[in-house]
């Protein structure tokens, strides 16, 4: 523990805008930032991966000039940590927007929960959140990145953020991937749902002494779970190639903000 302290406080200006950057990126990222990690856990996380990046890519970073010079150096690393983890909100995202959308077809947006992890969620939703964290795990993406985390002390050192048109354009298009991607994952599902409900206002127009609502509501969940039963081998692969992506973009953010 002395060495702990003796190494801080003789690289104490490396070592406090490692810890800014991480901190920024640990509130902002999907899993670190839900009670889902308790507090205490995250405290020591962040605190020995700071250490741990501060003695693998040393920072000999001179002390700020003056108040407002750290303030602007501490903002830059604070952007860094929070891009870093808006990449993967927006992948996250991609899963749980896709969930809503089922849900919504499958009637089972009257049976939201708030979970004291993800909110209020639908059971669909919290199903795919799951999924995409077992999947991001059980791929190994979570060593590549740590090198992500890595790289970008090596690539973008303390203060040499580049905010740019680039940097902006590249967060429209990954935004836009919530969507796209999103609607991607749901489309099987949506449509099986699309055409029990098209069956249903055929039986309403056909026979009109069945009330269609007390049958279709049960038949819309039936259809929806047996769907995923079925299926969810294809959410399975979407969400590994999905982590791939998020993989690949986020190293091409650094490439953006080490460019500007």
């Amino acid at each position: 523990m002395s060495g702990l302290f003796d190494y801080i406080s003789s690289h104490y200006w490396g070592f406090l805008f490692v810890f800014i950057r991480l901190s920024a990126f640990f509130m902002a990222f999907p899993f670190f930032s839900t009670p889902f990690v308790p507090a205490t856990v995250r405290v020591v996380l962040l605190l020995a991966f700071s250490f741990f990046f501060s003695s693998l890519a040393p920072l000999n970073f001179p002390p700020p000039a003056s108040t407002v010079e750290f303030a602007l150096l501490a903002l830059k690393e604070f952007l860094i940590g929070f891009f870093l983890a808006l990449i993967g909100s927006i992948f996250y995202a991609v899963v749980v927007y896709a969930a809503e959308l089922i849900s919504y077809m499958m009637g089972l947006t009257i049976a939201n929960l708030f979970d004291p992890t993800f909110g209020m969620v639908s059971i669909v939703g919290r199903l795919f959140a799951f999924t995409f964290y077992a999947v991001f795990f059980a791929t190994g993406g979570d060593e590549l990145f740590v090198g992500a985390l890595y790289q970008s002390f090596k690539l973008i050192p303390p203060g040499n953020i580049g905010v740019g048109s680039s940097l902006f354009h590249f967060l429209v298009q990954e935004s836009a991937l919530i969507f796209t991607f999103g609607f991607k994952l749901a489309f099987p599902f949506i449509f099986a749902l699309f055409i029990t409900n098209l069956a249903l206002a055929l039986v309403n127009r056909l026979i009109p002494q069945i009330n269609v609502f007390i049958v279709g509501l049960p038949l819309q969940i039936f259809v929806g779970l047996l769907t995923l039963a079925f299926g969810f081998s294809v959410v399975v692969y979407f969400t590994v190639d999905l982590v791939q992506r998020y993989l690949e973009d986020l190293f091409k953010l650094l490439e953006v903000l080490r460019g500007g």
